[in-house]
């Protein structure tokens, strides 16, 4: 028993322990994430999570699903807290250290991407000319009811993301800034 206790307070033996742990909550994910996925915003899903994931286990889960999962790109030392709803909607959220997956505060970047046909299309229709233009044709649209809110659509994509931010300057920033993209 001593001996496990010595050798558990092992670096190494700890981090192959939590890279066990991600491996097993990646399998379990892409099982739940792998089905009903489809871009039809009527088809049902399985909910999943809220699920922490590192960057790396987040690009091995989106490599697996049959939907593209937005985010704005690896932030060192952060945990990504993925979530997905019956409807198809997943949530990235971007968990600082110390902080544990599934905490209440509504205080941390999230990235949302939710299924929708014609979804740049649409957000023009609803802009009424206050669209923000961005790389590679798509466009940003700040919630003017709730401006710590960005929404975003891009050409050819049946995906509309929403930028959450308790600053609405850094939501504005976020989705101004060319990182928000499909993990890959």
């Amino acid at each position: 028993m001593a001996d496990w206790k010595r050798l558990s307070q092992q670096p190494r033996v700890r981090l192959g322990a939590a890279v066990a742990v991600a491996v097993v909550a990646i399998v379990v994910a892409w099982f739940a994430l792998g089905r009903g996925s489809s871009s039809d915003s009527t088809s049902k899903a399985n909910a999943v999570g809220p699920i922490g994931l590192s960057a790396g286990g987040l690009k091995t889960l989106a490599g697996a699903v049959g939907q593209p999962i937005y985010w704005a790109g690896p932030k060192s030392g952060y945990v990504y807290e993925l979530t997905r709803t019956t409807t198809g909607n997943v949530f990235v959220r971007y968990l600082p250290p110390h902080v544990k997956v599934g905490a209440k505060q509504a205080s941390y970047l999230v990235i949302a991407t939710y299924p929708f046909k014609n979804a740049l299309q649409a957000l023009k229709n609803v802009a009424n000319g206050r669209e923000i233009g961005l790389t590679g044709g798509g466009i940003a649209l700040v919630d003017a009811k709730y401006p710590k809110s960005v929404h975003v659509a891009y050409p050819g994509v049946n995906y509309q993301v929403e930028v959450y931010d308790p600053s609405p300057a850094r939501s504005l920033a976020v989705a101004r800034s060319g990182l928000v993209r499909p993990v890959q």
